[in-house]
């Protein structure tokens, strides 16, 4: 098997951005996440972005789309994505985050309006790397994956969140969906003809299965907790709409411009009761 460096990983991405007319330093910026991605070993949202830019540059992500702190209060801020590249959203969310938490001990600053953002976790590893905790949330306005608890008709997104724990090596980071699993895990298993362990997915008509497939012709996969305890990942799901709607961004609807809306927690344990005391318990 060939292996690539990532800086060849992502000089290829520059080269691949800038050939759909994004400015090269943004194009780097977009390309350095999706590499990392992939080196953190998560493959169905690393490398997986390029196919997916290549789709849907400039029908639903423009490459001159630049983010814009639109709101701003103490604590609090908003960010319009513009519809062009979460990742570029996100590098100014962050900033904004990490000065805000630096002075006031926290910061939420939500993002409507974005691409795709892949996967969450590698956005939080550099705060961390600041000592701050960090909680991220995203959701998208019209797909059609999961029902509600008790429900048939897919009606949310796979709603992921990530949460970050700043240590005194390395940091303590969780990605994962508010469904039993993710959407791009979902087709990898139905390309290779797997079935899942046990039954997270409902059929067209509410029936529990094993396989895949199922939730891509009208079923749906299950939200976190199962068939018997999904009302924990379906509020989960709901808190994400909610940080949609706080950013002004559109909750699931299935008529609306598809993008993501984002929620960015940053907390500097040093305004509570101490870094020292924090990285010792």
């Amino acid at each position: 098997m060939r292996r690539c460096s990532p800086e060849d990983l992502v000089t290829f991405g520059v080269r691949f951005l800038t050939s759909k007319a994004v400015d090269p330093s943004n194009a780097r910026v977009v390309a350095e996440i999706v590499v990392q991605t992939q080196a953190m070993g998560i493959h169905t949202h690393g490398l997986a972005l390029f196919p997916y830019f290549h789709q849907n540059i400039p029908e639903r992500v423009d490459p001159n789309g630049q983010p814009r702190l639109v709101r701003e209060s103490g604590i609090g801020a908003v960010i319009d994505g513009n519809f062009g590249f979460a990742q570029l959203a996100m590098r100014l969310a962050k900033e904004v985050a990490a000065a805000k938490a630096a002075k006031q001990g926290a910061a939420l600053v939500t993002v409507r309006r974005c691409g795709w953002l892949g996967a969450l976790g590698p956005y939080l590893h550099s705060l961390t790397q600041q000592g701050y905790l960090a909680q991220l949330w995203a959701q998208t306005t019209n797909c059609k994956d999961a029902a509600p608890h008790g429900g048939i008709d897919a009606t949310f997104s796979t709603n992921p969140v990530a949460l970050a724990i700043p240590t005194r090596g390395d940091p303590i980071l969780a990605d994962f969906s508010t469904t039993t699993i993710s959407m791009g895990k979902l087709k990898r298993m139905a390309q290779k003809g797997e079935q899942a362990p046990e039954p997270i997915f409902l059929d067209a008509q509410g029936s529990l299965s094993r396989d895949p497939r199922v939730a891509l012709e009208g079923g749906s996969v299950l939200l976190v907790g199962g068939a018997h305890y999904g009302y924990k990942g379906y509020a989960l799901s709901l808190w994400a709409e909610a940080i949609a709607a706080l950013a002004g961004g559109e909750c699931n609807n299935p008529d609306t411009r598809i993008s993501q809306s984002v929620g960015l927690l940053v907390i500097d344990p040093r305004a509570f009761a101490g870094q020292d005391h924090f990285y010792g318990q």
